[in-house]
């Protein structure tokens, strides 16, 4: 689901994605690694956070149609090795409860390294930022 969200909004989400990125570098590393294979699959971030916090029914809206079964299983088998962190887990979970209002999409964009100005697509120096 798109959501619309403020630029200072997405500015306390990054800030606090950086802050847990100190706090928990495994965990922040084995969550870069599932935002990135879920965009080289093409799956929706949905999909990956619904899955990734138990939120399965949540997760089945987003579920990737036409897509073999061994490739879900091996998607759902990186996903299961976050929960080898469960410190790390359980602070990810409430660093996206506190910022549901950005979305997943927006969340992971946030841990992929965009900017909040990229996000929104802000214009810097008479040139959009890519």
């Amino acid at each position: 689901m798109k959501t619309i969200s403020s630029i200072q909004d997405l500015r306390k989400a990054q800030t606090a994605i950086e802050n847990f990125k100190e706090s928990y570098p495994n965990t922040f590393y084995r969550l870069m690694h599932l935002v990135n294979f879920t965009r080289q699959l093409q799956f929706k971030y949905e999909y990956l956070c619904g899955l990734m916090l138990g939120k399965d029914a949540y997760a089945l809206q987003y579920a990737p149609h036409f897509v073999q079964r061994s490739i879900i299983d091996l998607y759902k088998n990186e996903i299961e090795k976050i929960h080898k962190h469960p410190q790390g887990l359980r602070a990810l979970e409430q660093l996206m409860n506190a910022h549901l209002e950005i979305g997943y999409e927006n969340f992971c964009l946030l841990v992929r390294g965009k900017s909040p100005e990229e996000i929104k697509g802000v214009y810097s120096n008479n040139r959009i930022i890519n």
